[in-house]
């Protein structure tokens, strides 16, 4: 049996699959197993993945598979899986050498099933951007302790699959696998992780290089979009119930409900979206007659720091659907000609 099982879910990302398995056999003093999924890709990914197996083939397989989306790839990696601890690694990301040596030797010492570890988030090509993001909290080893500080837990990238190490019989023993969702199946996962867990150990180390690229699947229009994040939002609540304490975390609730609202507001302000002004009004007031939209969204207040989406809450909560609509497609558009204005502004003095 290996240490670690490292799952990694690949679909067309020939560009960066190398730096990212790389960045796996760079581990250092670790037995682990890499598991590619290659999910049905186009490009030369699926050539990529078969050519480092041949390389490495006592450390490395590759499963082919049509596509069926990154969480039943994931899924295929976690049938396959022998290790003692889960990683899910993205292929377009990559970490240090030390992450699953050290993050593994903290799980046996705390004896987590589950550690959160830091991580720096950066835009490709762009590495001066950057910005590392380190947990907080101190260890858990109870679910009592674990709820206590969830709302501090809940701040610091909760639904990320990339900065945990996931002990993988807690999982079998809770049947903890991910649904065919296209979108936010890491979120649907991790909510399930949280139900029982008791025991969760903290690194507060940065590990992981979180990587943003152009052309990402949440920078698009989705005619979906808004009923997966809207399930995301109830099965976030249904943990809040099973755990009875809705009061204690109304504040969560309301930010689960108003996430939703808040992207697919930026989903139809994207040029891409073939509504018309009228159909997207009425959209809107028919996912803000919701019930739990209606609850947590309009009949209830928010505090932000965010002037922006202060005023975007106060259009939604007064039923002003197309002033809303219109500042968020200002905001998208001024977002816009500032990335060209400093790209070209950068160029002139670079060149």
């Amino acid at each position: 049996m290996f240490e670690v099982s490292i799952i990694m879910p690949v679909y067309n990302v020939s560009a960066h699959l190398p730096r990212a398995i790389q960045s796996v056999l760079n581990q250092t003093k670790m037995d682990f197993e890499l598991i590619l999924v290659n999910d049905g890709s186009t490009d030369d990914s699926g050539l990529i993945c078969d050519q480092f197996v041949e390389e490495e083939p006592l450390l490395i397989q590759v499963i082919h598979q049509k596509n069926q989306g990154s969480g039943m790839a994931r899924n295929a990696g976690l049938r396959r899986a022998k290790g003692k601890y889960i990683y899910f690694a993205d292929p377009d990301d990559y970490f240090k050498p030390t992450l699953l040596a050290d993050n593994v030797r903290l799980a046996e010492e705390k004896q987590a099933d589950l550690v959160v570890f830091g991580y720096t988030r950066e835009v490709e090509g762009k590495p001066e951007d950057r910005e590392t993001l380190l947990p907080r909290q101190p260890h858990f080893y109870t679910q009592d302790g674990f709820k206590k500080h969830f709302r501090n837990f809940h701040h610091f990238s909760p639904y990320s699959l990339w900065n945990k190490l996931y002990r993988r019989q807690y999982l079998r023993e809770h049947k903890i696998r991910f649904t065919n969702q296209k979108l936010g199946q890491d979120a649907l996962f991790n909510i399930s992780v949280y139900r029982d867990i008791q025991n969760v150990a903290f690194n507060r180390k940065a590990y992981y290089h979180y990587v943003t690229h152009d052309g990402s699947a949440v920078n698009r229009y989705r005619d979906d979009r808004f009923m997966m994040e809207l399930n995301i939002a109830l099965q976030f609540k249904n943990l809040i119930e099973h755990w009875g304490m809705e009061k204690e975390f109304n504040d969560l609730l309301k930010r689960e409900f108003w996430h939703p609202v808040y992207l697919e507001l930026a989903n139809i302000a994207h040029p891409d979206c073939p509504m018309t002004e009228e159909e997207k009004v009425e959209w809107i007031k028919t996912i803000c007659e919701e019930e739990n939209i209606k609850h947590y969204v309009i009949q209830q207040d928010r505090k932000e720091s965010n002037p922006f989406r202060y005023l975007l809450h106060q259009r939604i909560q007064k039923g002003k659907y197309l002033m809303a609509i219109q500042l968020m497609e200002k905001r998208n558009a001024s977002a816009n000609n500032y990335g060209k204005f400093f790209s070209r502004m950068k160029r002139f003095f670079t060149s």
